[in-house]
């Protein structure tokens, strides 16, 4: 009976780092979409890269997560606070080098403002997800 009940505990405790994860990375596809359909600016290659070691890195934490490992925890937090991290840096920041595109320097409007800002925070709250699943639950 112990065990049963302790398996629900460990199984709540990283469905919502799956839940998160699987948000964040649905977050990023909506700001790439809006990069790729909407605005007419071309996006640097060095910012793309960011984006994709962004998507790669999210979906494997996403994986770590669904697996139930022991390490999905400390990876969702870094993941989110990554991202929100990464986000402002290369969006919000004046123009810093070839991983920048600051949207204040290319024509976006307030749909993608929202389509940046929206994922910024999901990974700090994603992020603090990940900080609460790392000490053991009661």
């Amino acid at each position: 009976m112990a065990q049963t009940i302790l398996s629900g505990v460990s199984r709540r405790r990283f469905r919502v780092l799956v839940v998160g994860n699987g948000l964040l990375l649905g977050l990023l596809v909506v700001h790439a979409l809006d990069h790729a359909l909407r605005q007419e600016a071309a996006v640097p290659g060095g910012t793309a890269a960011v984006g994709a070691a962004g998507f790669v890195t999210v979906l494997l934490v996403l994986a770590l997560a669904a697996a139930g490992h022991p390490l999905a925890p400390a990876a969702t937090a870094f993941v989110g606070f990554a991202t929100a991290v990464g986000f402002v840096a290369v969006h919000v920041l004046p123009d810093w080098g070839p991983f920048s595109q600051p949207y204040p320097d290319i024509p976006v409007d307030d749909l993608s403002w929202a389509g940046m800002i929206v994922p910024a925070v999901a990974g700090l709250i994603v992020g603090a997800i990940g900080l609460s699943r790392l000490r053991p639950s009661r």
